[in-house]
């Protein structure tokens, strides 16, 4: 969420406008990650990656769907986490390139980790044997559901983007001009 930050210091329209979608493409592909550590918990009934390895072939469908929220919390193309990341990178960089070049170091960290947790919890070496229950409807469901909505917005943020304008541009008219607004000294 500290690409966020960088938009609204940034005095940028277009970076603000990217935090917008960011936030709402971090709830749904955070949402998903949360639901599925919960799914993960009630079948293995552990937390501790150590004893999650072998996974991949375990369990039907929600490895896949890891994949997928992994994916677009990385940023990748086509999904809304990439379509705010870039907005606002891309908005960013004319009033303050370094700060968009140390952001940009931060995404190659945050691929290493997730990329690790892909590793560990569905490739790494089995620690239990034997198959795991796949998602119930509801499960699926909800997976399908936030799966949807990432690439919806990712494809066509449009509405979410014409939604946000007007408030984009107040915000952008307020930290564009030296920072955020302050408080007369005296109160008056």
């Amino acid at each position: 969420m500290g690409f966020v930050l960088i938009a609204l210091y940034s005095g940028s329209e277009l970076a603000i406008q990217g935090a917008v979608v960011l936030m709402v493409a971090h709830a749904f592909s955070s949402a998903g990650l949360f639901i599925l550590s919960g799914q993960l918990y009630e079948r293995i009934h552990t937390r501790d990656m150590r004893f999650m390895g072998g996974l991949w072939g375990r369990i039907p469908v929600l490895p896949g769907f890891t994949l997928c929220f992994v994916a677009a919390s990385l940023g990748m193309p086509a999904t809304a986490n990439f379509v705010g990341e870039f907005m606002i990178l891309f908005g960013t960089f004319p009033t303050a390139p370094v700060v968009v070049v140390i952001a940009s170091a931060g995404l190659v960290l945050a691929a290493v980790y997730s990329l690790l947790l892909m590793q560990r919890v569905h490739f790494g070496p089995a620690c239990r044997e034997g198959p795991l229950p796949g998602p119930d409807l509801r499960e699926y469901g909800m997976m399908l559901a936030l799966v949807l909505l990432v690439l919806l917005v990712g494809l066509y943020p449009q509405p979410l983007l014409d939604t946000a304008a007007a408030t984009s541009a107040r915000v952008a008219e307020l930290f564009g001009n030296g920072g955020p607004p302050r408080l007369a000294a005296g109160g008056g």
